[in-house]
């Protein structure tokens, strides 16, 4: 996820501290984005010397002056382009466990198997966690759009837990079969 979009998406909502926007990202996004302060902090600075972004200081009492960010009327019309365009936007995901899979004629497929059983468990505490969430949501105007991404995620992990599910099926036979690899791949998913 582009971390410039989503801080510019956070000041739609109206200035904030820089520890603010860290607060709202870890208390509202973090199961769909993980950031730590270093790079949001460089990517303010960025989105200033843009234009796209302005900041001011401020000093309460006895602590240390902090620095408000708002975006300017360019930043409020580049995110509003930047999220529609992101939506048609069809970057295909990457995933770590291809890179190993195209170089599987080095391992073992038992070893194979024991290590995907392992990202099977994994995946199961993923689901377990977003469907905890997805209960925690109500279907109300204001949770919208946080149960679409849960909704989103959910389906996103079924995917990988059914694809792992049939590669350790087909590395415990010790051959690779064609057929379970593209099990639940049907000609029909195509909706256009």
């Amino acid at each position: 996820m582009d971390l410039r979009l989503v801080i510019m998406g956070l000041l739609m909502k109206g200035p904030a501290h820089g520890y603010d926007l860290k607060q709202t990202l870890e208390r509202e996004l973090s199961p769909f984005f993980e950031v730590s302060a270093t790079p949001l902090y460089y990517t303010l600075k960025k989105l200033e010397q843009e234009g796209v972004v302005t900041k001011w200081s401020t000093v309460s009492g006895r602590r240390p002056k902090k620095f408000v960010y708002s975006l300017t009327a360019k930043g409020q019309e580049e995110i509003k382009e930047l999220l529609l365009k992101n939506i048609t936007y069809l970057h295909r995901p990457s995933f770590n466990l291809d890179i190993s899979l195209y170089f599987l004629n080095f391992l073992h497929p038992q070893d194979v198997v024991k290590t995907l059983k392992g990202r099977l468990r994994e995946l199961r505490k993923v689901k377990f966690l977003l469907d905890r969430q997805k209960k925690g949501l109500k279907l109300d105007a204001a949770m919208r759009r946080e149960y679409i991404i849960t909704a989103h995620n959910i389906r996103f992990t079924e995917a990988e837990m059914e694809f792992v599910q049939d590669l350790i099926e087909t590395f415990s036979q010790g051959r690779f079969d064609e057929a379970n690899v593209f099990n639940g791949v049907k000609e029909d998913h195509d909706r256009r």
